[in-house]
């Protein structure tokens, strides 16, 4: 049977991706842009991606991020850093991200810090972008119940055609409005390794040789040193878990859109860097 090697992508709104497809022509030749554009035959995605839905695997490109603008997110560069090191593989990329959402809150998952609903998910509101309003009372745990919804759709679809999907590394890009909680940050760690513990429980028999890809937040966020100092000791003391320090790597939030700068968000160069970085990572593929 064949194999398909599965990647997740899952956090929030740097996972969703916000940076702007505009200012990619200021630093990389137009061929490469035309490239993304038309999107990657070999490596496709199934996404929940803030308010739309791919409905199932499309070719990975641009605008698997929000409905009205044309952004990207993480998993642009992903592709293009697995299409250089594994021309003649094939790859199945699940994202599920959501702007504006917490861990301890949205992406709570069975085992954390309390409060957990099996029944929560995102019809629950009308509209996606109620999930992202400070303070807008939803049910604990919508986010990682649709997480685990799209990843075992994805997982079933590719079984049904005759593959045996191989869960090679979950990458999170999320803790930006974590830390903006006193109560949030002092969880993290403890809710962190309940969801690492119950994605693993939950899809054990596809995640033998997974790596978790824990990415560092930016200096714009309260707390963002303790934040970065917790995911950089969970992924020293938990084998097969890694930390990315996006601030010694240079990402950067200070330049784009030109007129006023959104800092919350990468810039559109740190964003295709945030994405091969994740993929430098994966190297356990067979």
């Amino acid at each position: 049977m064949k194999k398909a090697n599965v990647i997740v992508l899952a956090g929030q709104s740097n996972a969703v991706g916000c940076s702007y497809v505009e200012y990619l022509s200021g630093v990389f030749p137009k061929e490469k842009i035309s490239k993304w554009r038309n999107g990657y035959e070999k490596i496709k995605i199934n996404y929940f991606s803030h308010d739309i839905k791919s409905g199932g695997f499309v070719k990975t490109s641009f605008n698997c991020s929000v409905s009205d603008e044309d952004t990207f997110g993480p998993e642009v560069g992903i592709a293009d850093l697995l299409d250089e090191k594994y021309p003649a593989k094939e790859f199945f990329i699940v994202k599920c991200a959501f702007g504006g959402v917490t861990l301890m809150r949205d992406f709570l998952s069975p085992s954390g810090s309390g409060g957990y609903d099996p029944l929560a998910y995102a019809d629950q509101k009308e509209n996606i972008n109620d999930f992202c309003k400070p303070g807008e009372p939803v049910r604990a745990g919508w986010a990682y119940n649709e997480l685990v919804k799209i990843l075992s759709d994805s997982l079933s679809e590719l079984e049904s055609l005759g593959c045996a999907p191989e869960i090679k590394a979950l990458c999170w890009m999320q803790g930006e409005s974590d830390a903006n909680s006193e109560e949030a940050t002092r969880n993290y760690e403890r809710n962190y390794g309940a969801f690492v513990s119950d994605i693993k429980t939950a899809f054990s028999p596809f995640m033998k040789d997974c790596l978790f890809v824990d990415a560092g937040i930016s200096k714009v966020w309260e707390r963002y040193e303790r934040m970065n100092e917790i995911k950089r000791r969970f992924a020293a003391d938990h084998p097969g878990c890694v930390f990315i320090d996006t601030i010694a790597a240079g990402l950067d939030t200070m330049k784009e859109p030109h007129n006023e700068p959104d800092i919350g968000h990468y810039d559109a160069e740190s964003m295709i860097k945030l994405g091969r970085t994740f993929a430098k990572y994966i190297t356990n593929i067979k």
